[in-house]
């Protein structure tokens, strides 16, 4: 229980560095010359299968300035998401999302889960 509440602290960690960061991102790319964004739908493959994992997966999604959450569908296999900014490489976008919100919330959310 206690590794639990351990993980919890770190998601949540995690999740202050990853909002002061797509906080400076955004303010980057709003103040930058035009022509620069590429926004657009992305969808982001799901290893989070509860309602509880998906829902904080996709509050996260959304509370992170730049994304937000737009749909998951009945069979959960993926969450939609729409971007500013997809950047060059939409694959590291979708890892990248993975990895900063999803598995630390996983580890927390799981008995025994690792990455």
């Amino acid at each position: 229980m206690l590794i639990r509440v351990w993980y919890a602290l770190a998601y949540f960690i995690r999740f202050m560095k990853e909002l002061t960061l797509a906080n400076y991102q955004v303010a980057k790319l709003v103040l930058s010359p035009a022509g620069k964004l590429k926004p657009g739908f992305v969808a982001v493959p799901l290893t989070a299968t509860t309602d509880l994992e998906i829902t904080l997966f996709a509050n996260s999604i959304t509370l992170t300035p730049g994304t937000i959450s737009v749909y998951v569908p009945e069979n959960r296999q993926n969450i939609v998401m729409h971007a500013i900014d997809l950047g060059e490489d939409v694959d590291a976008l979708r890892r990248a999302t993975k990895t900063a919100l999803e598995v630390p919330i996983l580890r927390f959310t799981r008995k025994e889960y690792s990455a």
